[in-house]
Order: structure tokens, then sequence, then C-alpha cells
């Protein structure tokens, strides 16, 4: 479900990226703004050897921290533990590489996340599979 949007803001470039995030706690509410993420997925969108800084790439300075995930990996429990204690609250599976490539061409992004409640609970399988 990952939508984005342009928008100008202040002589700025923004980027609205909404999509699904799964929580790794109860979470209270259905929609978060996103502030911060861990790239755990393993993919990168640009080709070669780019560096793109990523320090201040979200506008939102209140909001949740999510984990990027290669697509279909669900944290076991140890996972989950070690997340909990670097302050993620979710992860996602899109939202990191478009942030990413936002970054590459210039844009602020504003991340909103939608709680997905209907995603299995816990299958066996690795964060870095």
């Amino acid at each position: 479900m990952e939508k984005s949007i342009i928008v100008k803001h202040k002589k700025k470039r923004i980027l609205q990226i909404i999509d699904y995030i799964y929580p790794l706690t109860k979470l209270s509410k259905n929609k978060y703004e996103i502030k911060d993420h861990i790239n755990l997925s393993g993919i990168n969108p640009l080709t070669g050897p780019k560096f793109i800084p990523l320090n201040n790439i979200y506008i939102s300075k209140k909001g949740i921290i999510v984990c990027g995930l290669k697509k279909g990996v669900v944290p076991n429990i140890h996972e989950k533990k070690v997340l909990q204690r670097l302050n993620v609250s979710a992860y996602c599976y899109n939202l990191v590489s478009t942030v990413i490539y936002a970054s590459y061409l210039g844009f602020k992004v504003k991340a909103i996340g939608i709680l997905n409640v209907k995603h299995k609970t816990h299958t066996s399988s690795t964060c870095n599979s």
C-alpha cells in the first residue's frame, strides 16, 4: 500500500510517503508519523557505489522509529526484543528504499505509517534472510 505524494512546502521539495507498518508491541493509534528508520532490508534502490546522506531526511521530529525489512521477513521474538531496545516501534517493507531514493532526488520526507493489524503474527524467519 505504498503511496507517495510530492508537496512543495516553503521552497523545499517534500515527498509524503504513506506505508503500512507492523507493530513490534501494542500501539494505541492507527496512524503514526515516522521520524527515523533503521534499514535491515539489505536493499539499496541506487546502483553503484553511491553514498546518500540520510540525516535529517524526515521532516517530523516527533513520531516513531521503524525498521525496514526485506519483503516477507517477520522478526522472531528475540529479534523483536533487540529492535525494541533500539527504540523501534514497528517494521515495514517499502518505506526505506523509497526514502533512500527520495534523498537521492533531493527531497525531504514526511512519512506516515498506517498500522496493519491483519498481518500474521509470528512465522519463523530472521531479519537477515
